[in-house]
C-alpha cells in the first residue's frame, strides 16, 4: 500500500524558516558532543502558568546529537511560546527533553511535567528519511530536519492535551489518546503556515510508521495499546487536515481524476463534519482556558 501522494503529502507552502541541521550539515559554531549540563531558558513571570523547557544532557552520542539539534534550534522554547499564545495553564509545567531509554513522550500526572525523549526522534529519523523521495540531497536533508521539528511539536502538544485533561479534570468521551491527537491536530491546523507544516510532518511520520508496520506482521499487543494503530492515526490526521479546509487540501482525496490521492472518497465526505465535531467537543470544554 502506498501512504504517499506524489512522493510527499506537501499540499501547503514550504515551512519558511531555516534550521541548524542535524543530518548532512554542521551543527554550528560552539557545538560539542560531550556531556553538558541541562540548558534551561528563563521564562518571564506571567499571571498564568507556562511550559518551562529544559534540555537534559544526552546519555549516548546519538542522544547528545538530538539534544544539540533541539536546543540550538530552540524547539521546545518555540512550542512553549506557541502554547502560551493559545492556552491558559493553571501552573508552570516543566517540559524536559531527556534520555529515556525508550522512544517515547509522556505526561506524568504525579510529577506534573512533560518529558520528550531524544530516542523518539532517533527512532523516527531513518523512517522519515525513507519518505524523502524528491529534491536534492541537501533539500531532502533540510526537509528531514523540518519534519523532526514538526513531530516534536505534535508529540509535545499531544502530551499537553493529557496535561490539560489532568490539571483541569476535563471530561473525555472515548479514548483519551484519540482526544489528545485531536487537540494537537486542532492546534496545528489552526495555526500559521509553519504550524500547518508541522501537521504535514506529523502525517509523514505516521505514513513512515505505517509503512514500517506493513513490512512485518503487526504484533498482537499493538491492538491492545491505548493508542490507535499508526495507520489509523495516519488516516485520521489526513482526514482532519483535509476537513479543516477541503478546498485547500482537495488533492489528498482519491477520485477517478486523482487516483494518486490517499484519502478514500467515502471517508473524505465525512471529514469536514469530523473536524467540526472535534471543534465542538474541545472548544466548549477548553473555552475558559483558551486565549484565542
Amino acid at each position: 500500500m502506498s501512504w504517499r501522494s506524489g512522493g510527499r503529502l506537501r499540499w501547503a507552502a514550504a515551512v519558511p524558516f531555516a534550521l541548524v541541521g542535524l543530518f548532512g550539515t554542521p551543527v554550528g559554531a560552539g557545538a560539542t558532543t560531550g556531556a553538558r549540563a541541562p540548558v534551561e531558558r528563563v521564562v518571564e513571570p506571567a499571571e498564568e502558568g507556562v511550559l518551562v523547557p529544559s534540555y537534559e544532557a544526552g546519555l549516548t552520542p546519538d542522544d547528545e546529537n538530538m539534544q544539540a539539534f533541539l536546543s540550538q534550534n530552540a524547539v521546545l522554547e518555540d512550542i512553549a511560546a506557541y502554547a502560551s499564545e493559545r492556552v491558559v495553564l493553571p501552573r508552570d509545567i516543566p517540559l524536559h527533553a531527556a534520555s529515556c531509554g525508550e522512544a517515547n513522550a509522556f505526561w506524568d500526572p504525579q510529577a506534573r511535567d512533560i518529558t520528550f525523549c531524544y530516542e523518539y526522534l532517533e527512532a523516527l529519523a531513518p523512517l522519515l528519511a525513507e519518505q524523502q523521495t524528491e529534491g536534492t540531497a541537501q533539500e531532502r536533508s533540510a526537509q528531514l530536519d523540518q519534519d523532526l521539528v514538526g513531530v516534536t511539536n505534535e508529540a509535545v502538544l499531544h502530551e499537553l492535551g493529557h496535561a490539560l485533561v489532568s490539571l483541569y479534570d476535563l471530561p473525555v468521551v472515548g479514548k483519551e489518546e484519540d482526544a489528545a491527537d485531536q487537540l494537537s491536530a486542532l492546534l496545528l491546523a489552526s495555526g500559521d503556515e509553519r504550524h500547518v507544516g508541522y501537521a504535514l510532518s506529523t502525517i509523514t511520520a505516521y505514513a513512515a510508521l505505517a509503512d514500517a508496520a506493513a513490512k512485518g506482521e503487526e504484533p498482537l499487543k499493538a491492538y491492545a495499546d491505548e493508542h490507535s494503530l499508526n495507520a489509523q492515526r495516519y488516516f485520521n490526521w489526513v482526514c482532519w487536515l483535509y476537513g479543516s479546509d477541503p478546498d485547500r487540501y482537495a488533492p489528498v482525496v482519491q477520485t477517478e481524476r486523482n487516483p494518486d490521492g490517499v484519502l478514500p472518497q467515502d471517508r473524505a465526505d465525512r471529514c469536514p463534519g469530523e473536524f467540526r465535531q472535534m471543534e465542538k467537543s474541545w472548544s466548549p470544554t477548553l473555552k475558559p482556558y483558551l486565549k484565542t
